[in-house]
């Protein structure tokens, strides 16, 4: 087994659809929590299955072997699994609760389960720092020079198609002209980087996360309703710590079924 963190990066070759999307302010999930930025995707068939011979790639040099996926937390699962993990969710969650609350908490489930299981995969990332990091308000009084250097050097990049141009929102005037275009049921392109981590605990699983690259805003779509949780929060995907380092590395994949 290597210790040393290894990335493996992907770049989407179909626009994903955007299912939870929080690319232009970083939040927290609750006041412990580290404040990210986050996204959930559904991809194409071809991507999915990249990804999922990427992390058990990923898994396989880190190791020496790769098992089945149920064996470890990955960032990237089929939304048939995803459906199955969302409504398992809400039957435990239910559980001594009355039957209008146990009720609401099913049906929420089933609305996520429907959502996702249309997908042949579902990925979730975050990253930490964002170069745009440097145009938000909150950011002109608190920002180190630490961070304003890793923001530029490290954070992640936001640009949108307007064929037959790709605008880069790196500046104030782009950012906030274009900051809209990130929403829930839009599509997407953009890559990831993928990082296989250990468990803490015996109990715990050894899993894959995915940091995000730059994003690209494609086409709009149909807006999703509501603001659903994070995949990592319902589906307790680990995403672990975003770092800033990030180099690149190749891998070879072999298909495994997800």
């Amino acid at each position: 087994m290597t210790t040393k963190n290894k990335y493996y990066d992907y770049t989407l070759r179909h626009p994903a659809r955007g299912l939870y999307v929080n690319l232009v302010d970083a939040t927290k999930a609750a006041d412990t929590a580290p404040t990210k930025y986050s996204v959930m995707f559904g991809l194409e068939k071809e991507d999915a299955d990249a990804i999922f011979a990427l992390e058990a790639a990923a898994i396989k040099e880190r190791y020496g072997t790769f098992t089945k996926p149920d064996d470890y937390q990955l960032c990237a699962i089929s939304g048939a699994k995803a459906a199955e993990k969302a409504l398992a969710s809400a039957a435990l969650n239910a559980r001594g609760k009355d039957e209008e609350t146990a009720f609401k908490i099913k049906e929420r489930a089933q609305a996520r389960a429907d959502l996702v299981g249309g997908y042949a995969g579902i990925i979730s990332a975050s990253s930490r720092t964002a170069f745009h990091d440097r145009f938000l308000d909150r950011y002109m009084m608190d920002l180190s020079a630490k961070e304003r250097e890793n923001a530029d050097k490290y954070g992640f990049r936001l640009a949108v198609m307007a064929r037959p141009k790709v605008i880069v929102l790196d500046t104030q005037l782009t950012f906030n002209e274009h900051r809209d275009k990130f929403y829930r049921g839009a599509y997407y392109g953009g890559t990831f980087k993928l990082s296989p981590w250990d468990r803490k605990k015996a109990e715990d699983k050894d899993g894959v996360s995915a940091y995000l690259g730059n994003m690209i805003f494609v086409k709009d779509g149909e807006r999703l309703a509501g603001a659903a949780k994070p995949i990592e929060d319902e589906f307790g995907h680990y995403q672990g710590m975003a770092t800033d380092y990030s180099p690149s590395a190749a891998a070879k994949v072999d298909e495994h079924a997800f």
